[in-house]
């Protein structure tokens, strides 16, 4: 039963991240916001689950990731409403900085709510976890066109969400479990981070990155490939997005049958040939076989490094995956700014190599992981 808890807390969290993307265009034009002004107000996400990242580890592991889990899931879809009921762009700022810090305050607990059941059932379940979250996301975007073409507006639309989500997340309360080892002696909450960890959190960097970029700029680039404005662009993003979700699916089965490094490995050549391919050949069949590839790439990085970081003796299992998740959110904040300021001077396509070199740092690094002995 807590696995299927846990889960289903995923899935919720993409739900609700995605309701509010979808509805990003309706909050534009009631603000009546340029897309400057729109940026500048988008910002405060980041901004927000950037302010988290010091302080998420330490709040777990002092409330323990079963509390947090909870808590941070029902204030999420209280700020999801309040996104919606924001009523100036100065109150709107403040919930999304709010909005961003709940929801990296909830990965944090998830993923080490995750860990401890994983512990108990003696089964890895991160990576699945991960999909559940994708899962979630395809869900809402789904059930947001759905609400958009019955004409229900965004106070509606969300209000309707976090009751459902909050009904979900109440019935499922009682069921997590306490962390394994909460309060252990040799678990420190603050210290700097070991060479391993320090490895650790450049992988997650460098597939952070390249999800960033894969993010923004794919849509953008399968235009000009196929030299159509008319055209539907976000199919290879779509390519990228449902590979990614199948290859968390099949993550922690791999991670049951192959060394956490192999699978590594194996990921950082895929991102690798994956992009070769997308910038090779200039098809717009061979860029969706590419981004598929990218997909799969990305999709177990992050759960196999959460994994190897909840292993540490030097800190707690809340506080490592905060560690390395601070350096990865780097990665994914400014992976599409770099992006496309090379764009801007060289060319998308040139710009889109610095994935592949993503890619083969991954497979490179990971050579040097070792996933039999604690961190």
């Amino acid at each position: 039963m807590p696995r299927i808890v846990i889960s289903t807390y995923f899935c919720l969290h993409g739900f609700i991240f995605s309701s509010w993307a979808s509805r990003i265009p309706q909050i534009k034009d009631k603000f009546d916001l340029n897309e400057a002004e729109l940026g500048a107000v988008l910002f405060m996400l980041p901004l927000g689950a950037l302010a988290a990242l010091p302080f998420s580890g330490w709040l777990v592991h002092q409330l323990s990731s079963r509390f947090m889990s909870i808590a941070t899931a029902l204030l999420y879809t209280v700020s999801l409403y309040l996104i919606a009921s924001a009523a100036t762009v100065f109150v709107l700022s403040c919930v999304l900085f709010g909005f961003g810090l709940i929801g990296n305050f909830g990965n944090i607990s998830m993923n080490t709510q995750g860990i401890a059941i994983q512990h108990r059932i003696h089964k890895p379940i991160l990576s699945s976890l991960h999909a559940m979250w994708s899962i979630g996301a395809f869900s809402a975007a789904a059930v947001s066109g759905w609400t958009m073409r019955m004409g229900y507006s965004t106070d509606m639309h969300f209000m309707i969400v976090s009751l459902f989500a909050a009904t979900i997340i109440l019935i499922g309360a009682f069921h997590l479990i306490p962390d394994e080892g909460a309060g252990d002696e040799g678990s420190k909450v603050f210290t700097l981070p070991n060479r391993k960890l320090v490895l650790l959190g450049v992988i997650c960097f460098c597939v952070a990155m390249s999800e960033g970029a894969m993010a923004d700029w794919s849509s953008l680039y399968y235009r000009q490939v196929i030299h159509q404005l008319n055209t539907i662009s976000t199919t290879g993003y779509t390519a990228f997005a449902m590979c990614m979700a199948l290859g968390r699916l099949a993550g922690d089965r791999l991670v049951q049958s192959f060394k956490h490094a192999t699978i590594l490995k194996a990921n950082g050549l895929l991102i690798l040939f994956g992009m070769f391919i997308s910038l090779s050949f200039h098809f717009p069949s061979m860029v969706i076989i590419g981004f598929a590839m990218v997909g799969f790439g990305v999709s177990s990085v992050i759960p196999i490094v959460y994994m190897l970081a909840a292993k540490s003796r030097e800190m707690a299992p809340s506080v490592a995956l905060s560690a390395v998740s601070s350096v990865g959110f780097t990665g994914f904040l400014i992976g599409p700014p770099v992006i496309g300021f090379i764009a801007h001077e060289v060319g998308l396509r040139t710009a889109l190599i610095i994935v592949a070199v993503l890619g083969a740092m991954i497979n490179i690094l990971a050579r040097r992981v070792r996933t039999s002995d604690q961190l």
